[in-house]
């Protein structure tokens, strides 16, 4: 059968391996004394249309012959390319085409580049920063809760190897005119016995007040709380991942405060970035508490991240559940992890619980 002289030198696919359609050796042209320079531009025969046939591949050049010395790898000259090949790259439409998606292809490179080199929020003054995280904090020690409630809840824990246990626990807030009372009560289950209270007297600027009843401790007298040092607070409550420390938010009466950032984000919220250092950390303890601080009022910790002397994150501190009810965020549930022994802790509250309790004195009120 008589071979077309238009699919020499073509590269046809044969049992996935790319090879080169041999010709007769009275067919093949002689090569020529005087070669035409490479960057002369070849002309494509009369009447040779742009289209590209399907009987064949013709953008892929023919191997050539010597390995560069330099980088080891095969040279791509114009020269290699089939009179063909040659002409399809010389099309102008597929020439345009090709120095689109060059031109796409470098300004994506660019835009991302620019996304990774975003500049980050200059460095405040140090005195401007910790003037500044003084005022947020005492603006958020003064701030007290405007009712008294009572409500309940759960507090599951999960060690290490995945095991839970429930701990069914009562909350209680009294507000006085000079401070304010959180009361932490682990009530009666299955799981073990009732009695251990934890009690944080709040005062403003003033430190906390820590009183524990755990009858758990030998020597200790049942309904005599005891008085903790704010040193001897980073003791676990009920066995979990919350410190007492932590549900004082001890870490606000430190006295190294600075502020790190004023416009920072977390759970979608706009924050100031906060940053404590306590200067005397017990051994085990926090040494210093990166939190992040809703802008807007009242102030509450949405996210923070608690390290140790060796500057390693503790535990890191999440609200899972922060909902806005008639103009007030209410904390549903709050988790903490701890991520040196794997342990995590939720603390979630029945808020219909306290809407319960809230409507019941309302309605005693009304009926008085």
């Amino acid at each position: 059968m008589k071979r077309s002289r238009a699919n020499a030198g073509f590269l046809t696919h044969r049992g996935f391996k790319w090879s080169r359609r041999q010709e007769p050796e009275d067919r093949r042209p002689k090569p020529e004394r005087r070669p035409k320079a490479e960057g002369r531009k070849q002309q494509p025969p009369h009447g040779y249309s742009s289209r590209m046939p399907h009987c064949a591949v013709t953008w892929e050049p023919f191997p050539p012959k010597v390995l560069c010395s330099k980088t080891g790898e095969w040279p791509l000259r114009v020269s290699d390319f089939s009179r063909r090949s040659r002409a399809h790259w010389e099309c102008p439409g597929i020439g345009l085409a090709l120095r689109s998606l060059l031109l796409l292809l470098v300004c994506s490179s660019v835009c991302f580049g620019q996304r990774q080199n975003e500049p980050r929020p200059a460095p405040l003054d140090p005195v401007q920063a910790e003037r500044e995280a003084r005022a947020l904090v005492a603006n958020m020690l003064a701030q007290k809760p405007e009712q008294n409630t009572t409500n309940t809840g759960r507090v599951r824990i999960r060690d290490a190897a995945g095991k839970e246990r429930e701990i069914p626990v009562r909350f209680e807030i009294a507000v006085t005119p000079t401070n304010w009372v959180s009361v932490y009560e682990i009530l009666t289950s299955e799981r073990g016995p009732a009695g251990m209270r934890l009690t944080v007297i709040h005062s403003g600027q003033q430190p906390n007040r820590y009183q524990l009843i755990d009858p758990a401790k030998s020597g200790v007298t049942n309904g005599v709380p005891r008085e903790l040092a704010p040193d001897e607070t980073m003791i676990p409550f009920a066995g979990s991942d919350f410190w007492i420390a932590d549900l004082g938010l001890e870490f606000l009466h430190w006295p190294r405060q600075r502020l790190l950032e004023r416009n920072a984000i977390s759970h979608h919220k706009a924050c100031r970035k906060l940053e404590s250092v306590n200067p005397t950390p017990v051994p085990g303890g926090y040494a210093r508490v990166v939190s992040w601080i809703m802008i807007e009022q009242p102030h509450g910790v949405v996210h923070a991240d608690a390290y140790d002397a060796q500057g390693k994150v503790l535990k890191r501190f999440d609200p899972t559940a922060l909902e806005k009810v008639q103009g007030d965020y209410q904390l549903e549930e709050m988790e903490m992890r701890n991520t040196q022994t794997g342990s995590h802790t939720w603390i979630k509250f029945n808020l219909s619980d306290r809407a319960a309790v809230e409507s019941g004195r309302l309605g005693r009120g009304q009926g008085e």
